[in-house]
């Protein structure tokens, strides 16, 4: 993704953006706060455009696990594969 001077409002770096300022500002969950962003700017909730904006804020979707995950828990899932993907959510 390139950095542009102007990010419409159902961008995934506007989704982003808006959607840790709403968590960070009421103490929301993250997840939340992106999905009810997304709807707002007209992008599906969890589609292939959310998952970009969940990314960039720091909330990967593991398809390992099917759900979206801190970025570590994502990249141990991933490197665990499918049949133990699951181990992924135990503290190392």
């Amino acid at each position: 993704m390139n950095k542009q001077a102007h990010y419409s409002a159902d961008h995934p770096v506007s989704i982003a953006l808006t959607g840790m300022a709403i968590a960070l500002r009421t103490g929301r969950d993250l997840l939340e706060a992106l999905a009810e962003w997304a709807e707002a700017a007209g992008v599906r909730p969890y589609s292939d455009y959310f998952d970009d904006a969940a990314r960039l804020a720091g909330m990967p979707y593991c398809r390992a696990l099917d759900l979206y995950v801190d970025r570590e828990t994502k990249r141990r899932a991933d490197r665990l594969g499918y049949h133990q993907a699951h181990l992924a959510l135990c503290s190392a």
